[in-house]
């Protein structure tokens, strides 16, 4: 931790940006507990919701990320922040007013635009806040911030839809609109009391020498390690995406558990296992970078995917809804434990002035690819691939499921173990400087 910043600053600053990123996932994963309303009264395909949550969402995410990535070695990264709040909060709520396919692409690519600014930034925040032993702590705490959004998405969603009538006697005109059109509009809400509370928080200063903030001869020594993170960060990320947006469907179709109990179950397992895991894993990992082991985050988050691969069996296989749920705790428990890890890594391994640049490479392959594919490819498996002859067969989701991780996952594991090797003269090189 940087010894003229007060702990007490840095962990209330770690805990604001965690809120700020629990809201955001919950922000992008809202079409997916909207699934039948959206079928019903915009006449969406499975194909087209899975490309509507996340291709279209993450390709502009992707190219915004490279320009947000370059803002975060910047002295202007709070402002940009702050206005990329304000612009995806704003835009959520008018996804609510779409009328057709087309209204919701264009509202959802604004929507990741904005979102593309809060990764790399808070990873440069972080990584000046907090030391080289804290840091995976402190990012696993910002690391439940998917799961905790897919929580807040996924149970608070499914029950604020089901349960709007409660409120239509409050709202006066906007009664009128659809259960699925406020419940856009109320999400709206935080993101704009975040960026105004974020106007308070001081952002540690990053003193840049004009000399050392060339990207590419960095890069030319150090692109095996970020070639093998970005597979395995993205081959996580696409499996992952996958269950978030499509988990409390699957139990919905294969074993016909009611929405509101199938959110609220996925939504319990992403508050205290998706916690869990990520604090859990950071804990851990700091502890043995403390005793030495210097590669820590990378060494056990090989063993995490492994467990992920298990309970992804579970998970789509079982014919018992229990077990079933079981293998989806485990997924979200395991899947947990990585984005702190891999986040660590990646600004540990990289020079201060850069560090914005490198979070830019690990939030396209973490968001990018894995939230444009894993999703859509789902959907174009349910539409095209696992239906039967006579009639579309509810419960091949699973399948679905299945075929994206039980081949990728492995892969990953893998890449994390080869790029555990590589990090440590790289991160030998950084504290040397």
């Amino acid at each position: 931790m940087n010894k003229e910043i007060s702990p007490k600053l840095a962990w209330a600053a770690a805990l604001l940006l965690t809120a700020i990123n629990t809201y955001s996932f919950a922000d992008r994963q809202l079409p997916s507990i909207m699934i039948p309303e959206l079928k019903a009264e915009i006449l969406l395909t499975d194909a087209q919701i899975g490309f509507l949550f996340g291709t279209v969402f993450a390709v502009f995410f992707g190219v915004a990320t490279v320009i947000f990535g370059r803002l975060a070695d910047t002295q202007y990264r709070k402002p940009v922040l702050i206005s990329a709040i304000l612009a995806w909060s704003i835009l959520t709520g008018l996804c609510g007013i779409a009328q057709q396919f087309w209204d919701l692409i264009i509202f959802r690519v604004g929507v990741g635009v904005g979102e593309a600014a809060l990764g790399p930034i808070a990873l440069v925040v972080f990584a000046s806040y907090f030391s080289r032993e804290k840091l995976p702590l402190a990012l696993g705490i910002w690391g439940t911030g998917p799961f905790l959004g897919s929580a807040l998405a996924g149970w608070g969603g499914a029950a604020m839809i089901t349960n709007m009538d409660i409120i239509k006697p409050y709202i006066g005109t906007l009664s009128e609109f659809s259960d699925w059109r406020l419940t856009f509009f109320l999400f709206a809400i935080p993101g704009i009391l975040f960026a105004l509370s974020l106007k308070f928080l001081p952002f540690p200063e990053t003193k840049i020498e004009k000399e050392k903030t060339y990207f590419m001869p960095f890069f030319k020594k150090a692109w095996k390690f970020f070639l093998l993170m970005f597979i395995g960060v993205t081959i996580t990320g696409l499996v992952g995406y996958s269950v978030l947006a499509w988990g409390i469907e699957i139990l919905v179709r294969v074993h016909d558990i009611p929405k509101v109990l199938a959110g609220q179950n996925f939504g319990i397992f992403n508050i205290f296992l998706g916690i869990g895991g990520s604090i859990g894993a950071g804990i851990i990992a700091s502890n043995m970078i403390k005793n030495g082991t210097l590669n820590a985050h990378l060494k056990i988050a090989g063993i995490f995917v492994m467990m992920c691969w298990v309970s992804l069996f579970l998970f789509t296989l079982s014919p018992s809804s229990l077990y079933s749920q079981i293998g989806l705790a485990g997924l979200i428990l395991f899947m947990s434990c990585g984005p702190g890890l891999y986040g660590a890594a990646f600004q540990n391994a990289s020079p201060i002035h850069l560090r914005g640049r490198t979070a830019s490479i690990y939030y396209i392959s973490a968001n990018v690819i894995g939230f444009a594919l894993g999703p859509f490819a789902l959907g174009f498996f349910n539409d095209f691939i696992f239906n039967t002859a006579n009639g579309y067969d509810q419960t091949g989701i699973r399948y679905s499921m299945l075929w994206i991780g039980i081949i990728l996952y492995p892969i990953a594991a893998l890449c994390f173990y080869k790029a555990s090797k590589l990090f440590l003269p790289l991160q030998q090189e950084v504290q040397e400087k």
